[in-house]
């Protein structure tokens, strides 16, 4: 089964109701800020509803948009606000690691000395 390419997603940025910023991913970011506001979007904001699309982005992929996504929601509020106001940000490396991704310890070849215990 061959794989289709991935269509462009893209990072977006909603202002809530009550002021508080959304961000998120989607192939398609006007359909999906339409789930938001009829309450069957993310938990967070069918509960701060209406939103209303404040800045989008488009990304090379979905592994680009997940690292970007989780870089912009980092980002205190102002600093959301200038960015989507224009400022740059520079992107995450390709291969960045996410810091709930820990990295992996490595062994120690060295191996342990097994002791025998003596039965008098």
């Amino acid at each position: 089964m061959k794989r289709k390419p991935d269509e462009a997603w893209s990072l977006y940025i909603a202002e809530c109701a009550d002021g508080s910023y959304y961000t998120g991913i989607a192939k398609d970011v006007e359909k999906r800020i339409k789930v938001h506001n009829s309450g069957k979007g993310a938990k967070y904001t069918s509960t701060h509803a209406p939103v209303k699309l404040i800045f989008q982005e488009p990304q090379a992929d979905y592994s680009t948009a997940l690292r970007r996504e989780y870089q912009i929601k980092r980002l205190p509020k102002e600093r959301k606000i200038r960015f989507a106001a224009g400022e740059a940000i520079p992107s995450p490396k390709p291969k960045a690691k996410m810091s709930f991704q820990k990295s992996k310890k490595k062994k120690s070849r060295r191996k342990r000395r097994k002791t025998k215990k003596r039965s008098d």
